[in-house]
């Protein structure tokens, strides 16, 4: 099977575009990469950094979470931002399972999209992952597999050709405005979910979580704030009820997972209430890229 969205990439090293034969790619200089066994394509570009991607357990966590529907007025609110009328894939450096891509890709039968993660994990994922039809059910089997999962490391240059990308997620994650900029075509859409102040205080203030930096919003506009113009911004929030093993999986998926044993975050989460209500606050923002 051809790789979707193959004519979108380019070679890692010299940035030209890339023919499949088999399970190999390949471009003109001869630089060829063999797709893994699980899908994915390994596309790391010369220097990248592939050891911080999440880990099994993060993204068991993150799938099963994600799968109950919890944040599905978060998807929502992404895949509907993407919609655009600019040619080309959407893409998503630091695409986790390909959860939130899917979702966008749903909005258009005509697209396809690539996603890109250093977690080999979650990239076994995102090469199955189905898209399904718009206003199907997320968690219902999809129809086709229209995204390519890839092997890239987002804080370098992406393994995507120039203007490309119709849209670009960035859910929760961190962003390389440059190469952003880079793949985007001149009418494509950058959509960017941050979290609140407020987004999941409950659990932040019970077990001591990462909270998030009153500086981000600001630190966020600044970054992006010379090559992209804000279009709008949405303010999502609501709250949702958890059981403990519920508030297990959306610690475990994210980088507090990182910071606490085990042990400890089980003991904390055995001390919570059988149920938890808990504040659920992003922003999702549309950006377009300045004029040049």
């Amino acid at each position: 099977m051809t790789l979707p969205a193959l004519g979108a990439l380019a070679c890692p090293n010299c940035g030209q575009g890339l023919d499949q034969a088999d399970r190999r790619l390949s471009c003109p200089d001869g630089h060829s990469f063999d797709l893994a066994k699980q899908g994915y394509a390994p596309l790391l570009a010369p220097g990248s950094n592939a050891t911080t991607g999440d880990t099994a357990d993060q993204v068991a966590a993150r799938e099963e979470f994600l799968s109950s529907g919890a944040y599905d007025p978060l998807l929502e609110a992404v895949a509907a931002a993407a919609v655009t009328d600019a040619p080309g894939v959407v893409i998503e450096p630091g695409c986790g399972t390909g959860h939130y891509l899917a979702a966008a890709l749903a909005k258009d039968p005509a697209r396809e999209g690539i996603g890109l993660d250093t977690s080999k994990y979650a990239l076994r994922r995102c090469a199955k992952r189905e898209v399904p039809g718009d206003g199907e059910p997320r968690r219902a089997a999809g129809t086709q597999v229209r995204l390519a999962a890839v092997l890239a490391d987002a804080w370098n240059r992406l393994p995507v050709r120039d203007g490309a990308a119709a849209a670009v997620l960035n859910v929760f994650a961190p962003r390389n405005a440059d190469e952003i900029a880079r793949v985007l075509h001149p009418r494509g859409a950058l959509v960017v979910l941050t979290p609140r102040l407020d987004h999941l205080r409950e659990l932040v203030d019970a077990l001591d979580l990462l909270s998030v930096d009153p500086a981000k919003p600001q630190r966020t506009a600044d970054q992006l704030g010379s090559l992209f113009e804000a279009e709008r911004a949405d303010e999502i929030s609501y709250s949702i009820g958890l059981g403990r093993e519920a508030v297990r999986r959306i610690v475990g998926m994210g980088p507090s997972a990182r910071h606490h044993g085990a042990a400890e975050l089980d003991a904390a989460v055995a001390a919570l209430p059988e149920r938890v209500d808990v504040t659920v606050s992003a922003t999702v923002t549309r950006w377009a890229r300045r004029a040049r």
